[in-house]
């Protein structure tokens, strides 16, 4: 595919409203995986360590405290985000996607101690979905606010996360047809 093409196709993918439910989507599913892992933790405490003299940042406890909160402000906004985008508002999801990238500063605080002991598949179930989702709000982010650093930063899989060239033939205007090459 030419690039000037996928340029244009990953800026309607990235800005559209179905990549923008995708992106709920997975923060969703992330937002459930953190308090499916801090329910089993705390229905399965681990009785071979003391994990109650732990400090309180490596605890459920301080998760329910500081983090739980935020994330679920976040998918609050998001859904909102995604609701204003469909009538063609990207004010909220800019600034949601905005704070995201800002969230693993905020997080630094918590410790991920007690995930040691949950099963790996309840807690990549928040881990995987909010990496996805991470990632996603930044592509949402930097298209809607316009804030690449160059025009061919949008091309860079390295940035983007990898891209199905197919997927992103459903954003083409009949007029570009003739300009598909791949």
């Amino acid at each position: 595919m030419k690039p000037e093409l996928k340029k244009r196709l990953l800026e309607r993918m990235f800005s559209s409203p179905d990549y923008i439910e995708e992106f709920v989507g997975y923060l969703e599913k992330a937002v459930e995986g953190l308090h499916e892992s801090l329910d089993w933790f705390e229905s399965n405490p681990p009785s071979d360590v003391d994990w109650k003299n732990w400090h309180i940042s490596d605890k459920p406890e301080g998760w329910r405290i500081k983090a739980v909160p935020n994330f679920e402000r976040m998918l609050r906004s998001a859904k909102k985000g995604l609701e204003n985008a469909r009538k063609g508002d990207y004010q909220v999801i800019e600034g949601l996607t905005g704070s995201m990238l800002a969230l693993s500063r905020d997080m630094d605080v918590l410790g991920d101690k007690w995930m040691d002991y949950v099963p790996k598949d309840i807690v990549y179930k928040f881990g995987e979905n909010l990496s996805v989702a991470d990632q996603m709000a930044s592509n949402i982010w930097r298209t809607v606010g316009d804030y690449w650093k160059t025009p061919e930063s949008i091309l860079k899989e390295n940035i983007t996360g990898p891209i199905d060239e197919q997927e992103l033939l459903k954003y083409l205007k009949p007029d570009e047809e003739r300009e598909k090459i791949f």
